[in-house]
C-alpha cells in the first residue's frame, strides 16, 4: 500500500511560480497541492521546541493567502483520505492511484469528500460549514481552470482528479431526505438534476486532462477508461432482450435506445466498488434527448432512471457516495410515477421491480442510519501516519 510517510517533508519555494495552481500550495512529496514549489534548494526540518502537527499545518498552509486555512482537524482528515476514503474510489487497479495522488492534485476536494464518507452511513446527517467551505473551494478552483489555456501538465492532472471526486461528492450530496421534496416529487427548479449535469460535464474534463499523455502521473487511469467489454460484446439487441417486453415496448422510441439498451447490460452485473464504472457507462450513453425528457419528467425517462437507480442501489455492497441518493430519489420517483402516470400502459407491472426492491430495504422515514460500521473520523487520534519522516530533523530533497 503506498504511504505518504514523505508528505510535507519537500518543499522547494519558486517565487516566480508562487500562488499558481488551484489554491492550496505546497508540493512535498505525496502530500503536495494543486501549486508548484516555492525554493528550489532542499531544506532541513528541525522540531526542536515546535509541534509535529503544527509544522505540517504551516508547510501546508504557506500559501493559504486568500482562503481559510486548514487547521488540525483538516490534518487528521487529510491522513482519514489516506487510509480509507481514498480507498472507496475507482476499482482494484487504480483505487491506489486515488491514494497516491489525490491529495496532491486535489486537496480541496479530497477533504470535502472525506467528511461526506464519514457521515454517509447517517442518513439525517447535515452538511457542516468545514465541508462546504472545502466543497466550494474545489469546485470554483476546478471551473477557473477548465477555461486556462495554459495549464502545466500537473494542473491537467489536477483537473482530471478533481472532476473525478467532484463526481463522487455530487452524487452523495442529497438537499431533502423527504421524498416528497425530491426530484421528481418537488417543485421544479435549477438544481434538479445537477449530479446528472456534473457527470456530463466531466467529458470536458476528461478531454482537457488527457491522462494517456506520456508526462501525466495520471496515465494508468486510461487503460481503465477503456470502453468495458461488457459494452461491446453485447449488442444494443441482445441487451434488449434482457428487459421486460413492457419496458422495451414503452421505449421503443430513438430518444430512449441507448439508455435502456444500457439498463439491459446492467441488469446482471452486481452493484459494487469494481462495477462502479460499468454503472456509470449509461450516463455516458445519454443522449442530450434524453436529459431533457428527464428534466420534463417525461414517465418514461423517469422509469429508466427509476430502474438504474435501483440497480444501483442494490445488494450490500453498494458504494457510499450512491446510498442516499438512491434510497430517496427511488421512493420519489416510484410516487411519482404510481400517482401522475399509472394509467401509461404497462406501467403497474413495470414498478413492481424498483418497489419490491426498494421496499424491502424499508422506508425513508424509518432510517436513521444505514446498516453497517459507522467510521468515526478518528480526529483526535494524534498519529499522523504520513508525517513520521518530519520528525528528527531530518533533510529531504525533491
Amino acid at each position: 500500500m503506498p504511504s505518504l510517510a514523505g508528505a510535507a517533508a519537500t518543499a522547494r519555494f519558486d517565487e516566480s511560480r508562487r500562488c499558481k495552481s488551484f489554491g492550496v500550495s505546497c508540493t512535498y512529496d505525496r502530500i503536495s497541492s494543486e501549486l508548484q514549489p516555492f525554493d528550489e534548494a532542499a531544506f532541513s526540518v528541525h522540531l526542536p521546541t515546535v509541534s509535529l502537527n503544527q509544522t505540517v499545518l504551516g508547510l501546508l498552509n504557506d500559501n493559504l493567502r486568500e482562503a481559510r486555512q486548514l487547521d488540525g482537524v483538516d490534518l487528521a482528515l487529510l491522513n482519514v483520505f489516506h487510509e480509507r476514503s481514498a480507498l472507496t474510489l475507482g476499482v482494484d487497479s487504480t483505487r491506489h492511484i486515488y491514494q497516491r495522488e489525490g491529495l496532491r492534485l486535489a486537496i480541496q476536494v479530497s477533504l470535502a469528500l472525506t467528511m461526506m464518507h464519514s457521515r454517509s452511513d447517517d442518513l439525517f446527517s447535515r452538511q457542516t460549514a468545514r465541508e462546504a467551505h472545502h466543497w466550494y473551494m474545489g469546485a470554483s478552483q476546478y471551473n477557473r481552470k477548465l477555461t486556462d489555456p495554459n495549464l502545466t501538465s500537473s494542473e491537467r492532472d489536477a483537473i482530471w482528479m478533481t472532476a473525478a471526486m467532484l463526481g463522487c461528492t455530487t452524487l452523495a450530496h442529497v438537499d431533502a431526505m423527504d421524498p416528497e421534496l425530491s426530484w421528481p416529487l418537488k417543485k421544479p427548479d435549477h438544481t434538479d438534476l445537477q449530479w446528472l449535469s456534473l457527470s456530463h460535464g466531466k467529458n470536458e474534463a476528461w478531454v482537457i486532462a488527457n491522462v494517456s499523455r506520456a508526462d501525466s502521473s495520471l496515465r494508468a487511469f486510461a487503460k481503465g477508461l477503456a470502453v468495458d467489454d461488457f459494452v461491446i460484446k453485447t449488442t444494443d439487441e441482445e441487451a434488449l432482450k434482457a428487459l421486460p417486453e413492457e419496458m422495451t415496448l414503452l421505449c421503443s422510441s430513438p430518444e430512449y435506445h441507448n439508455a435502456v439498451a444500457m439498463l439491459g447490460r446492467l441488469l446482471p452485473v452486481k452493484s459494487c466498488q469494481d462495477n462502479i464504472l460499468k454503472f456509470f457507462a449509461l450516463l455516458g450513453h445519454m443522449t442530450s434527448e434524453f436529459q431533457q425528457l428527464l428534466r420534463q419528467r417525461e414517465p418514461r425517462a423517469v422509469l429508466i432512471m427509476l430502474w438504474y437507480q435501483t440497480l444501483l442501489g442494490a445488494g450490500n455492497d453498494v458504494q457510499w457516495y450512491t446510498r442516499k441518493r438512491t434510497m430517496v430519489e427511488t421512493e420519489a420517483m416510484i410516487c411519482y410515477l404510481e400517482r401522475y402516470h399509472s394509467h401509461v400502459p404497462g406501467m403497474d407491472k413495470l414498478l413492481d421491480f424498483p418497489k419490491r426492491a426498494r421496499w424491502a430495504r424499508g422506508p425513508v422515514s424509518s432510517m436513521a442510519t444505514f446498516p453497517g460500521e459507522r467510521h468515526p473520523l478518528g480526529i483526535n487520534d494524534a498519529s499522523i501516519s504520513w508525517q513520521c519522516r518530519l520528525s528528527h530533523g531530518a533533510r529531504y530533497s525533491a
